[in-house]
């Protein structure tokens, strides 16, 4: 079974989040060719972005980066200006894409149809079409480096030293007792929150471990590794950054089957139709269903979305 996630390889380079290891959502914006100076998660405008010219001479087919939240800003005011063929990557807010920016399916195709748009990698999208890419929200790097909500504020390089410290530290899941961590509880009024109370509500109490309390984030994932399994219902959106966290530190995340689900193939995710599926049968058979099975782990690289998104920059066939 490949373990390219347990790489300790972690580049010294001065703080980035181009530069992690692992994919998350800063990361993939910087990236891309054009990306706004002053990024901010879930903006509905565009703000600081440099000049198109400083791609339109120097690119070939380049790639541009914006928070999902102003796709609309983007065609109203940045996509008239653009005269050559790009891709479009955006994320980093919390919005179901298409249906929470689009009005009618009508806005819909004729954005997806327009001739300059090669292809769009997308973060929390739904809906699939062979111009549509969906890309995980992975880690979050950013938020700690200038603020202490999780623990002291810490540079991304930092941050991915640290978590490379666990891994490396980190038994193999089948290792591990079939038990599931759990720190979803201490936020339940988000825009899917009905999941967390579901999972809460109807998941054995005996097959969790629910932290007692809120814990600096190093401490959560110190705890994690010592489990098979994480829950991991939605977060703000669809997707959520502990069920990115929960594989890195080679645990087994627990979700309920939804929409995006295609992000989860060819890794060791555990999707459930109900949460009173889970039962101490199903944690054991997973165990012993998965340590057979290669997964692709580098999934879960900046690298591996990197070259995704790259190979569409070359000239068109």
């Amino acid at each position: 079974m490949s373990m390219l996630y347990l790489s300790t390889n972690v580049p010294s380079h001065p703080p980035n989040e181009s530069n992690n290891y692992f994919v998350s959502s800063r990361g993939l914006m910087k990236i891309c060719d054009l990306y706004s100076n002053t990024p901010y998660s879930s903006i509905k405008r565009l703000i600081n972005y440099p000049n198109l010219d400083t791609i339109r001479e120097h690119n070939k087919n380049p790639t541009i980066y914006i928070c999902s939240s102003a796709i609309n800003h983007f065609i109203s005011v940045l996509l008239p200006n653009i005269d050559f063929s790009f891709i479009l990557v955006s994320g980093d807010c919390d919005e179901t894409i298409p249906y929470d920016i689009f009005q009618n399916i009508t806005e819909l195709n004729n954005f997806i149809n327009n001739h300059k748009l090669i292809h769009w990698f997308c973060q929390n999208m739904i809906i699939q079409h062979s111009k549509i890419t969906s890309m995980p929200i992975g880690l979050d790097y950013h938020t700690m480096t200038g603020n202490d909500i999780w623990g002291v504020i810490t540079s991304t390089q930092d941050q991915e030293i640290l978590l490379q410290s666990i891994i490396k530290k980190s038994k193999p899941f089948w290792e591990r007792p079939p038990k599931c961590y759990a720190n979803f509880h201490f936020l339940m009024t988000t825009k899917y929150g009905y999941d967390r109370v579901d999972a809460l509500n109807n998941i054995n109490k005996e097959l969790v471990y629910y932290e007692p309390n809120k814990i600096i984030r190093f401490y959560t994932w110190n705890i994690q590794k010592e489990y098979a399994f994480v829950i991991s219902p939605h977060g703000g959106g669809f997707d959520c950054h502990r069920t990115w966290e929960a594989l890195v530190l080679g645990c087994i995340p627990i979700v309920k089957t939804s929409k995006i689900d295609v992000l989860y193939q060819d890794l060791p995710v555990l999707i459930v139709n109900n949460w009173s599926d889970v039962t101490l049968d199903l944690l054991k058979t997973t165990i012993e269903l998965y340590k057979t099975r290669t997964f692709n782990y580098e999934k879960l690289t900046l690298e591996y979305w990197k070259n995704k998104i790259h190979a569409y920059c070359s000239d068109l066939k």
